[in-house]
């Protein structure tokens, strides 16, 4: 399964989505004016003259009618949509807190927390996405989990208090899994989308409860007053049943397109899960135990119907064609087709913490690995086991923000301490002697790890990162540039760096969103493409590497590559190149991952440098791969 077409797919999909959005705005509009002629001879009384000169067809013309129910109820709809999307461009962690979620604190010691935050890290190492953040849905017994964001830099993974205490390891492996297919498959954006255009929606029901329960607090004070009154309650009451009549048809085509949405990503989900995990009875289980429980996945929280279409299984009991998961019988039986249709009974006793001893991965033949950087077969979890295992054996960790951001400057000082004596002034003035010290010691302690350790250790520094605040996120920036700065020049590494902290603390902080897309080919930014493979064939020292990309690339833009030039590309340029190809669709950036890392390729290994360059272009891209060593020490 190819992730970058399955990104590509999501993005066909949410422009349909789109305009089935659209005939649900119209389908409601269509109805309530239908209600407004029929209501409008009791409430205002009939024009005799308009119905003796056009006949009963008359009132259906009624143009201003029309406009009014048009303005007022779509643009309710519209509103309530637009208000959604702006409140959930905050990101995965919105639609967490509104389900009643509470953050999961990377330095949690609490057994059963701290073993779903290892399988969560071990899964994101696997697969090159920056480690979400992890959320809790504490007052949820059944058995459920949700990803949630609009970019991966913002993503967040929440499970139910019943998921994390019923499951065995195997079992929340599969489950995460799962929600990582979706974030890696380009589900997820779409997923906060709809929620948005749900909300919108269900306005109109809303806003017709609302004046239904207005009327318990009504009172009539006088008779001088109660027909005066007694009107203005009907009128109320009427209002209120119509608008809740036209809005329980806007909730039916909201429900409609969320199952629309869902039923077959889910299965593709399952898939790749199976695939991530290699063990087709961690997920298998997870979903017998929901069909088992008393509770299913149902949710109890008022707020899980806005996003049922997000949850690992069904979070109510709504069937009728209308669900927006596959029946579990179903979802079992294509991932162990000899089941015996017997649900499982989940006891709390099950979820005990297991010792789990992940086997070593094999490394797979590099040219094969070129043409299978988007492919969900080549991420294992068992790849990111290894690498955390080996960091807290080394003892590595991250237990606070504070050794997190000293984390990222020992990083960035490397070998040469000296050159970054003025930037480490402005570190001691930001954050005193004690952050400089760790800083430095971080860096001695640095020293032989291997690019995909080092940027392993900062996936795991990233949640504690992202809780900087705005201020605070600029600020590391900042001193992020000045470090790479310091020295007077820029490798792979620290490009890579810069790539990576710029884009998941920036994003992740609300400093900036993701770009939306504008490229749908690479002969549209095919200039931009050569300033990028020229970088790749400068870093491996090879200028004559080009030739590798050189056919692909003419086959895609129409145009030659050009050579790369005797002198270093200036970083400028790379940086507006990288910033320019952001805004292409998945296939694009598929393509240019791919000419990258045959150049890199030319001479039939990769060295650190072309790794990290690489690694840089994803990040810079926004699109996560896998990692591209799979034998750990």
């Amino acid at each position: 399964m190819d992730f970058f077409a399955a990104q590509q797919q999501a993005l066909t999909r949410s422009r349909w989505l789109v305009a089935g959005f659209a005939l649900c705005v119209i389908g409601v509009i269509a109805s309530a004016f239908t209600v407004a002629v029929l209501l409008k001879p009791v409430l205002f009384g009939s024009d005799a003259t308009s119905v003796a000169l056009h006949g009963a067809a008359a009132p259906w013309w009624d143009l201003q009618l029309l406009g009014w129910v048009a303005a007022t109820v779509g643009g309710t709809i519209t509103l309530g949509s637009a208000y959604k999307q702006v409140r959930l461009a905050g990101g995965g962690s919105v639609v967490a807190r509104d389900l009643g979620g509470r953050p999961v604190s990377p330095g949690t010691t609490e057994p059963l927390e701290r073993r779903l935050l290892n399988v969560v890290e071990e899964m994101a190492i696997a697969s090159g996405v920056p480690v979400p953040e992890v959320w809790l849905l504490e007052d949820e017994p059944g058995i459920n989990a949700f990803a949630a964001g609009t970019d991966p830099a913002n993503a967040v993974i929440g499970v139910t208090r019943g998921c994390l205490e019923r499951l065995t390891r195997a079992e929340l492996q599969g489950v995460v899994a799962h929600e990582f297919s979706h974030i890696l498959n380009g589900d997820m954006r779409l997923n906060q989308r709809l929620i948005g255009w749900v909300f919108g929606l269900i306005m109109v029901a809303t806003a017709g409860r609302l004046i239904l329960e207005s009327l318990r607090h009504v009172r009539v004070r006088s008779s001088r007053d109660s027909r005066g009154a007694g009107g203005l309650v009907l009128a109320l009451l009427v209002t209120g049943l119509a608008l809740w009549l036209i809005g329980s048809l806007g909730t039916l085509f909201a429900r409609l397109l969320q199952a629309a949405v869902s039923r077959q990503r889910e299965f593709l989900a399952d898939a790749a899960a199976v695939q991530f995990t290699r063990e087709p009875s961690g997920i298998a289980g997870a979903l017998k135990k929901i069909g088992g429980h008393s509770s299913h996945g149902v949710l109890q929280n008022a707020q899980a119907g806005e996003a049922r279409h997000l949850f690992f299984a069904s979070s109510d009991f709504l069937r009728l064609g209308l669900a927006t998961h596959p029946p579990l019988p179903e979802r079992i039986r294509r991932l162990e087709p000899s089941w015996n249709g017997v649900m499982i009974q989940p006891l709390r006793e099950a979820a005990a913490a297991e010792v789990v001893r992940p086997p070593r991965p094999s490394a797979p033949a590099l040219p094969s690995l070129v043409q299978s950087l988007g492919f969900t077969e080549r991420i294992d979890p068992a790849v990111g086991a290894l690498v955390r295992e080996f960091l807290q054996t080394e003892q590595k960790r991250i237990a606070s923000r504070a050794e997190a951001k000293a984390l990222l400057f020992g990083l960035l000082i490397g070998r040469d301490e000296t050159a970054c004596q003025g930037v480490l002034a402005r570190l001691v003035e930001q954050g005193g002697d004690t952050l400089k010290e760790q800083a430095l010691d971080w860096s001695r302690r640095l020293r032989g790890l291997r690019s995909m350790e080092k940027l392993a250790l900062l996936d795991l520094a990233l949640p504690w990162l992202r809780h900087l605040g705005r201020e605070q996120a600029r600020e590391c920036i900042e001193l992020t540039r000045a470090f790479i700065a310091a020295d007077g020049q820029l490798d792979a590494f620290e490009f890579m760096l810069q790539k990576v902290i710029e884009r998941q603390v920036a994003v992740g902080a609300g400093l900036r969103t993701a770009v939306p897309v504008r490229h749908a080919s690479l002969r549209q930014v095919h200039a931009e493409a050569a300033t990028l493979l020229q970088a790749f064939a400068q870093v491996s020292g090879r200028p004559e590497a080009l030739s590798a990309a050189a056919a692909e690339f003419q086959e895609h833009t129409g145009q030659p590559l050009p050579p790369a030039p005797p002198q270093l590309l200036p970083l400028a340029e790379i940086m507006a190149a990288l910033e320019e190809l952001e805004a292409s669709t998945p296939m694009v950036k598929s393509a240019l991952l791919r000419l990258g890392a045959r150049i890199a390729l030319h001479d039939g290994r990769f060295n650190d440098e072309e790794v990290e360059l690489l690694c840089a272009t994803a990040a810079a891209l926004g699109t996560p791969i896998p990692p591209l060593a799979r034998v750990i020490r």
